[in-house]
């Protein structure tokens, strides 16, 4: 019985093996970047295992953004259509200095700076939180109808109609009434 349960175990294990490993694979992304993950075929399913680590963006069926959002290695899973496994990655999300960056270590606290051509703080998770907050600025939340009307107006005020007043000599009808003042 026990070694029945065991060749089950060890004929299962093999069948689950090759559908994973036929698109495992290690992938890189530095925190804040984007890479681009192309798909051997369509993807009917895209699981990320930890969103605070790596997220992921579906760009067509068989294309994928990966961005990196915190330190840390978390898992990418993607099945097809049948709802088999096509892939199962390990994302590791990495931050590297760039050639013009420059870390200032003041004991615990660190403060990351951007020196192309001239040295502006250049925050980063990791830093302190107190730099962090100083040197960046909150996204403001814009309403998508309060902005279309903003531009309206804008491209409105803009426009010969808000600065050509109608002539009074001219009049307009429309049905029985001048528009003008008279009547037809």
């Amino acid at each position: 019985m026990r070694s029945l349960t065991f060749l089950m175990g060890l004929g299962l294990c093999a069948l689950m093996g090759s559908t994973a490993l036929a698109g495992d694979k290690v992938y890189s992304v530095e925190i804040n970047k984007t890479q681009v993950l192309r798909l051997p075929s369509t993807a009917s399913a895209v699981i990320i295992g930890n969103p605070k680590i790596a997220d992921v963006s579906v760009h067509a069926v068989d294309t994928l953004f990966v961005v990196g959002r915190g330190f840390g290695e978390t898992n990418l899973v993607v099945l097809d259509q049948e709802g088999n496994t096509m892939m199962d990655a390990n994302i590791q999300v990495l931050h590297t200095t760039p050639h013009h960056g420059v870390r200032l270590f003041n004991g615990d606290v660190r403060e990351s700076y951007s020196c192309a051509p001239y040295c502006s703080p250049s925050p980063v998770l990791g830093d302190d939180p107190a730099f962090i907050k100083n040197n960046t600025t909150k996204e403001k939340t814009v309403d998508p109808l309060t902005a279309f009307f903003n531009a309206a107006a804008a491209s409105y005020e803009n426009s010969d109609l808000s600065t050509s007043a109608p002539s009074r000599s001219g009049s307009v009808s429309r049905g029985d009434t001048n528009l003008s003042g008279g009547t037809n």
